[in-house]
């Protein structure tokens, strides 16, 4: 028995290569796997990138789609969640929210004239125009979520609904003024 254990130790201290020095790999499909990163691509199959996009109707958990990307008519129609609600809270984060994504075109306060509107061919709406101020609260969210025009859709990037309708009540509360 004695010899028996004596060859195994010999032969498990034969696997360690020694210091600084790797061992030996008796399974070497285990330690040398192909990867992928995840923004990379895969070699053999060209320039097919490795991110899959999710399977049609796809919907991510807490986000529901929303259910009015082209309907415009039905956008109008939606109801404020938080509408009347100029708590400071909600315009503190309706107010950070314009002005990371809103106020570049539109103006610090609402009115077109942001830093980038005059290089743009059309310029970005008047907030505080009289006609501004009859959209409904829907149709303003509307814009945001998926854009109107040439303005393009934010609901990527404010990916909660809370906060796009915080900013319908930011701008209510600038107009006002």
């Amino acid at each position: 028995m004695n010899k028996f254990i004596f060859i195994a130790a010999v032969l498990l201290v034969g696997c360690n290569g020694g210091p600084n020095q790797t061992n030996i790999e008796w399974i070497t499909n285990m330690m040398d796997q192909p990867v992928v990163k995840s923004q990379g691509w895969i070699p053999d199959e060209g320039d097919k990138v490795q991110m899959r996009m999710p399977p049609d109707g796809t919907v991510s958990r807490g986000h529901p789609p929303y259910p009015y990307m082209t309907d415009y008519a039905g956008a109008e129609k939606q109801k404020n969640p938080i509408g009347g609600n100029m708590s400071p809270e909600i315009l503190t984060l309706g107010h950070k929210t314009f002005e990371i994504y809103c106020k570049v075109c539109h103006g610090p306060e609402g009115r077109g004239d942001g830093k980038v509107a005059q290089y743009m061919n059309v310029k970005p709406r008047d907030l505080m125009s009289a006609e501004a101020k009859a959209y409904s609260d829907g149709r303003i969210y509307q814009a945001i979520t998926a854009g109107k025009g040439v303005m393009g859709g934010y609901m990527s990037q404010i990916t909660d609904a809370g906060r796009r309708w915080a900013v319908v009540n930011y701008v209510r509360s600038m107009q006002r003024k």
